[in-house]
């Protein structure tokens, strides 16, 4: 009975601790204008991301974002708004700090008769894509990652150096556990008398 109650208290102690959220912002610098052919050592995009590593893997994936901005769109907050004429979000996303950042994203739309279309999209590692497209014009811009293409990261992640309040019930939790272990009482060994 004491195990089961020792189990029980780990686990309620371990339930009040969580994931603790992580933010990143993020440069990619250097790109191939497709349009003009030529090397833009300046050329930036530039963006941030939040999210919580639910899972305990040590990767960032897409169903643990709570935000991915690059300009001033968050490409999470925006997907509630897509319908069959108009797209935005993000539809796939990969962080961790051992194997880098991954992700394609896109804002796009068109009237219901197709006159009138337009976006960009986002492809990291590969490139990002603009169109604009009227019944009387229309316009394509492509920036190509290249070898010259350099990613910055930095973590903008609160860093606390005291403990939060789950790691300390989480220790109270683990004491208590071992104290009431220690507390239990101890069988009385028996003697037997044999009397001939």
């Amino acid at each position: 009975m004491k195990h089961h109650l020792t189990a029980i208290a780990l686990l309620a102690g371990s339930a009040f601790a969580h994931a603790q959220s992580t933010h990143w912002t993020f440069t990619y610098t250097g790109f191939d204008d497709q349009e003009a052919g030529v090397f833009l050592p300046d050329a930036q995009i530039a963006g941030s991301f939040t999210g919580t590593d639910l899972n305990a893997d040590g990767v960032l994936d897409i169903g643990e974002l709570t935000s991915l901005t690059i300009g001033s769109m968050d490409y999470v907050a925006c997907a509630a708004s897509s319908n069959q004429y108009y797209h935005c979000g993000a539809d796939s996303f990969v962080f961790s700090p051992n194997q880098g950042l991954s992700f394609s994203l896109g804002e796009y739309g068109s009237d219901p008769e197709g006159f009138h279309s337009g976006g960009h999209l986002i492809e990291s590692g590969k490139l990002s894509y603009e169109y604009q497209i009227t019944p009387y014009s229309s316009m394509e811009h492509h920036l190509n990652w290249t070898q010259g293409t350099v990613l910055t990261m930095v973590s903008a992640s609160p860093v606390s150096p005291v403990p939060e309040a789950p790691a300390w019930a989480m220790l109270a939790a683990g004491l208590g556990a071992v104290a009431l272990w220690r507390r239990r009482p101890r069988p009385v060994p028996i003697q037997a008398s044999i009397r001939t």
